[in-house]
């Protein structure tokens, strides 16, 4: 299983790392593995590189894209891909501040149908994987 975050990087600073995506990993990374005692630091520079999902839209979005699918359901602002011929199982959870996506493939779905154009960075924190979402 991998464990995918998505997160919606502000313009200003998508055009700094864009060419160096690993600064912005690890800036990621940092937030990530980050203490307690910590937590107010990390949201101050969170909040200065990440923009905000729009929930509703990107929730009817994805229903409008896949619910005619027989593999697909969707729970609330949890949608979920069950196909049984290919062997995936995603599970993707929008919240305001990033996608959260649980899955058996290496690139799940859900990723192919994102919008492109939303300065979208994926992290895989536990295999250290990372990329921007682009045109693929």
């Amino acid at each position: 299983m991998r464990t995918y975050y998505v997160f919606k990087i502000k313009q200003s600073y998508s055009d700094l790392t864009k060419n160096y995506p690993y600064n912005l990993y690890k800036a990621l990374e940092n937030i990530y593995y980050l203490n307690n005692d910590q937590v107010k630091i990390a949201y101050n520079f969170f909040e200065q590189i990440r923009d905000y999902f729009n929930k509703d839209s990107l929730d009817y979005n994805l229903y409008a894209y896949y619910k005619n699918k027989d593999n697909y359901s969707k729970i609330n602002y949890t949608h979920m891909i069950y196909d049984y011929f290919s062997k995936e199982k995603t599970k993707l959870i929008i919240n305001k501040s990033y996608l959260y996506i649980r899955t058996t493939k290496e690139m799940p779905s859900f990723l192919k149908v994102l919008p492109k154009k939303d300065n979208l960075f994926v992290c895989d924190f536990v295999n250290k994987d990372y990329f921007w979402l682009e045109e693929m």
